[in-house]
């Protein structure tokens, strides 16, 4: 897990645009506010905001599960970035507004549950198909969701 700098907002002439070819979103394994996949699920909605989400979903499920971490709809998280132009503001505006407020043990749990989460055995076949449409059939090292967005994001 690593924190990462912060990104452009909707609205900057430099907003995230995922229309462009290798402009990808962060890592789920970048940290916001402690927290895996949450500066991900920014970077998307940002974009979506934008107009400019390419190929991407801003409320895909582990978008979904970053949300109900903190106790907050689809909406509510994207009027919070909407309204906080910062990181650091939309982590302060979970915290403040969200129902639940996860403390350190349920972050660390959380956070390693999102990094192993990987296919069940009814997406086993799609998830080895896609490694193989991307030209990585033969890698055995690709175990989880993040390790395959990293792959297909070019930081594999």
């Amino acid at each position: 897990m690593t924190q990462q700098q912060e990104r452009p907002v909707q609205g900057d002439k430099n907003a995230l645009d995922f229309t462009q070819p290798h402009t990808y979103p962060r890592s789920g394994r970048d940290l916001v506010g402690g927290v895996v996949y949450l500066g991900r699920a920014i970077d998307k909605t940002r974009a979506d905001l934008n107009g400019t989400p390419g190929e991407y979903i801003w409320a895909c499920p582990q978008s979904r599960r970053v949300y109900d971490f903190f106790g907050v709809s689809p909406e509510q998280f994207r009027e919070a970035v909407q309204k906080n132009h910062s990181d650091d503001g939309v982590a302060r505006w979970l915290q403040e507004h969200g129902p639940k407020q996860p403390s350190k043990a349920e972050t660390v749990a959380f956070n390693e549950q999102m990094l192993a989460a990987g296919p069940g055995p009814d997406q086993m076949g799609w998830f080895k198909k896609s490694l193989e449409e991307m030209g990585h059939g033969d890698r055995t090292d690709i175990k989880t969701f993040v390790d395959m967005q990293d792959l297909e994001e070019e930081r594999l």
